[in-house]
């Protein structure tokens, strides 16, 4: 009877008076151990549980198991944290937005300013190195027309190719370097990059001529001398050909004057009455043409007018030297358009003398 009256007990109840009240609102039961809970039968073995520490230890010894506490808020509360969150959020929103575009106008002024005096500087400086390169590029002008008229004097322009190896034009690529062009217009841009490809042209084209004058200067002066005392090199002998008689070109081994004032043994100067010219590797005595019938055999060789041959037979040297020159002035003072429709080439030293006043025209009033 009294174990009847035991499992009648109702636990809810007797739990329910004995609740107490947390400071938050919640009710938390007090912790209960062994009230009324039989023990299991002494002859049977606990199944343990490995995900349960408590599992192999008696009901009645085991620590009770901690129970979560859950505080409950009204919704009321819950709004009102999401409303101060919602703030938060858009404050530091509002904060962070406002100060990168403080941080953009700002930084964005002071590159924009930086750049602008950057381009100022750039342009004043610019303007002393193409005024500086344009004089040059009329030096080096007038050093080949100094060289032009030496030569047609009949003497060899050494001063004048002294002067080539000290002249060159002190503008190039590296010129452009941190100068701001970036705030420059287009049209100062393109005047700029043409300016420095004609300057570079020009150095180029300077050191050719220089070099063709200094390695062929004894050809030089000896075709100078061709003016006042003209030399017979080239002789020519009659034979038959496929049609009937025709003349072959044979130059001589060595050049004999025109004519001369000098005499030799007493005698007044003439030509020479025979020359060894080389044959398949071997010497071959050749007459030179006086009377008769001009063909003979052996050939007989007869001079040929120094003059005719310079129309004929121009020399490559003084051709490659006079079409370098041509090149560089074209360079230096541009060429203009030989016939309507042809395009008129700018000369460096017109192109720097336009550049020099668009670049003081940077930063000024429109």
């Amino acid at each position: 009877m009294a174990d009847e009256r035991k499992s009648k007990i109702d636990l809810k109840s007797r739990l329910r008076k004995q609740t107490v009240s947390s400071p938050i609102g919640s009710s938390i039961p007090p912790p209960v151990v062994g009230a009324g809970i039989p023990a299991p039968p002494f002859g049977s073995r606990p199944k343990v549980d490995a995900s349960n520490p408590y599992s192999a230890v008696e009901a009645s010894v085991a620590p009770p198991k901690p129970q979560a506490i859950r505080v409950e808020m009204s919704q009321e509360v819950v709004d009102a944290q999401k409303k101060g969150r919602s703030k938060v959020i858009a404050g530091a929103f509002a904060a962070a937005l406002v100060g990168s575009v403080m941080g953009f106008a700002v930084g964005g002024g002071c590159e924009r300013d930086r750049t602008a005096k950057l381009a100022l500087t750039g342009a004043h400086d610019l303007a002393k190195e193409v005024e500086e390169a344009t004089a040059q590029a009329e030096q080096l002008a007038d050093t080949l027309r100094s060289a032009g008229s030496t030569l047609s004097d009949g003497k060899f322009p050494e001063e004048e190719v002294r002067k080539l190896g000290g002249l060159r034009i002190p503008f190039e690529g590296a010129n452009l370097a941190n100068k701001g062009m970036g705030r420059f217009s287009g049209q100062l841009v393109t005047m700029l990059i043409d300016f420095t490809a004609k300057s570079e042209a020009a150095n180029d084209q300077k050191d050719r001529v220089q070099r063709l004058l200094g390695g062929s200067r004894k050809a030089i002066e000896e075709l100078l001398s061709q003016a006042k005392n003209p030399k017979i090199r080239w002789s020519v002998f009659v034979g038959y050909g496929p049609s009937g008689p025709w003349a072959s070109m044979q130059p001589l081994p060595e050049p004999f004057l025109v004519k001369s004032d000098e005499k030799k043994d007493g005698k007044a100067y003439s030509w020479p009455a025979e020359f060894t010219i080389k044959d398949a590797g071997k010497d071959v005595k050749l007459n030179r043409y006086t009377k008769g019938n001009p063909i003979a055999s052996p050939p007989e060789l007869i001079p040929v007018d120094p003059e005719s041959q310079a129309l004929v037979c121009p020399v490559d040297t003084m051709m490659k030297l006079a079409r370098e020159v041509q090149a560089l002035q074209t360079v230096l003072r541009g060429q203009k358009a030989a016939q309507p429709g042809e395009e008129e080439q700018t000369g460096l030293i017109d192109a720097g003398t336009a550049l020099v006043e668009k670049l003081k025209q940077v930063g000024q009033p429109s």
